[in-house]
């Protein structure tokens, strides 16, 4: 009996690793396309420092489904930066594990959100451009 409960808490302990290194993979890319839209949002502002405000200001006209996604990242990520400082609560080792296992799958869920918003910003970019191309040639 006592070598199965060592295997059970080693194989926990694995499973730990394993979603400790899949957190710091989903931290990483998160911090990758976090700095991917600064940099979007900077490179737009630099090309335009002469225009005015309002002129610098581009209106999008979002699907509501989008526009709730949005609203729901946005969300989701405030809660999950609340609750990055509750990680080492006092848990059992199976609700540390269920806890990590919902967290990690919460976050896969968000970077699918968050690469497609990269997508449409790429689209929505790509649109500007070629309907600014369109105007500017005679």
């Amino acid at each position: 009996m006592p070598d199965a409960v060592e295997k059970m808490l080693a194989g926990m302990a694995t499973n730990r690793q394993t979603m400790n290194r899949q957190l710091a993979k989903i931290d990483e890319i998160m911090e990758r396309s976090n700095n991917t839209l600064l940099h979007i949002e900077s490179n737009s502002k630099a090309l335009s420092p002469n225009v005015a405000p309002v002129e610098s200001q581009k209106v999008y006209n979002l699907r509501p489904e989008a526009e709730m996604a949005l609203s729901k990242i946005l969300e989701n990520f405030k809660l999950l930066m609340r609750s990055n400082d509750q990680r080492e609560e006092a848990f059992s080792a199976l609700d540390g594990c269920l806890a990590y296992r919902h967290r990690v799958e919460h976050l896969g869920s968000s970077v699918r959100k968050l690469v497609a918003l990269y997508d449409t910003v790429g689209q929505m970019r790509s649109s500007q451009e070629e309907q600014d191309a369109s105007e500017d040639s005679p």
